[in-house]
């Protein structure tokens, strides 16, 4: 006896068919395939201006020279702290507000180690940067007034690093509100180097009462620190102009 075919079966083939009908095997088509990627060249030139906003600094190396260390304390203020604590505190935190701008940080020093005044001189003549930046703090003088010798100090050597100390010196009294001790030409040790420009900045009188409270006071450090790399940022700027 021949079994007929139930209505079940037939219903289930032409669901099959039907489903097939509406989803057909995917194949690659021939003209997508043959599309080649868009030029890059568009997308480097943002990448170029993105980088040259946020990170003006990129491919710059710039080293940074925190003054004494070690036996070589520096001033001490009113509580004991020490210049060469409070310059390689100021030291990292520029360096760190230079690193978020793109630039190549070289440090003399990383703590509390003393260093020559020729071993840094050899320092900058063997990393050739593209500038060198010494931090200082100082003292008032034995026969000076301690109640009113306060501010900022900038000193160059070659021509190549006068703008830089004037720039920096410029955003130290009017962004800042130090007090202006003026802007020196010195034959110094550290402004000697002609490989890169190349200043000493004063940043504070460690024997004035109340400049001493705004030297170690941290936050003020952070204010300086940021001050300190928007200046630099600003004298490459106009270097390249």
């Amino acid at each position: 006896m021949t079994t007929k075919p139930s209505l079940y079966f037939f219903s289930f083939v032409f669901f099959v068919s039907f489903a097939v009908s509406l989803f057909p095997v995917f194949k690659p088509s021939p003209v997508l395939a043959a599309i080649e990627p868009l030029p890059k060249l568009k997308q480097v030139a943002n990448y170029q201006k993105i980088t040259q906003k946020y990170q003006p600094l990129s491919g710059v190396k710039i080293l940074v020279n925190p003054g004494h260390g070690g036996k070589e304390t520096g001033a001490a203020g009113a509580t004991g702290f020490l210049a060469k604590d409070v310059n390689l505190i100021v030291s990292k935190l520029l360096r760190l507000e230079l690193q978020k701008r793109g630039a190549t940080v070289v440090m003399t020093r990383e703590d509390d180690q003393e260093i020559s005044l020729l071993e840094r001189q050899n320092i900058i003549n063997q990393e050739e940067p593209t500038i060198a930046i010494t931090i200082h703090y100082t003292a008032v003088e034995s026969d000076g007034d301690t109640e009113k010798t306060q501010g900022v100090r900038s000193f160059w050597y070659h021509p190549q690093s006068h703008s830089l100390a004037i720039i920096i010196h410029h955003y130290l009294v009017n962004k800042l509100g130090r007090k202006s001790q003026g802007v020196y030409w010195n034959n110094l040790a550290l402004t000697r180097p002609e490989i890169a420009p190349a200043v000493v900045l004063e940043l504070g009188f460690m024997t004035h009462p109340e400049e001493f409270e705004w030297i170690v006071d941290p936050q003020e450090q952070k204010k300086l620190a940021v001050v300190l790399a928007e200046a630099i940022t600003e004298w490459f700027r106009q270097s390249q102009d």
